[in-house]
């Protein structure tokens, strides 16, 4: 993996507002993979005490598109066109662990899945097309 790209992941993550108000923490960079934690708060949840399915999808976006990343030119950036996921079980825990990776990195599109744990159990699993597109401004 070409080390500036890991350094714009990096830098981009540390200083991205979304990233940090969520807490996410990554543990893996990785061309084509990446992973992180993320701690869970009560405002997270809803009413019943479950990890809203709303903090599951912004997380897997977050994720896929940071693997993304890991494979998009240095002079690119990447852009969620769709994004499915599919609810495994409910996520009661205190921390979540997403799991990134790139299934087929193409010139203009990227399609990545997410796959999120909770307790170490598969609580979701995600897939997403990013468009690699010129930085907006």
């Amino acid at each position: 993996m070409d080390e500036r790209i890991k350094e714009k992941l990096i830098n981009r993550a540390k200083t991205n507002p979304y990233v940090n108000f969520l807490g996410i923490d990554f543990t893996v960079i990785e061309e084509g993979r990446v992973e992180a934690h993320m701690p869970l708060h009560d405002e997270q949840r809803q009413y019943s005490g479950v990890t809203h399915g709303g903090v599951l999808a912004a997380l897997a976006d977050t994720i896929a598109g940071f693997a993304a990343y890991t494979m998009t030119p240095l002079e690119k950036d990447v852009l969620t066109a769709e994004l499915k996921m599919s609810f495994l079980r409910a996520a009661w825990g205190n921390e979540l662990i997403a799991k990134g990776t790139v299934i087929k990195a193409g010139r203009n599109i990227h399609f990545c899945e997410c796959e999120i744990y909770c307790d170490d159990k598969l609580v979701s699993k995600s897939s997403g097309t990013f468009c690699v597109v010129h930085p907006q401004v």
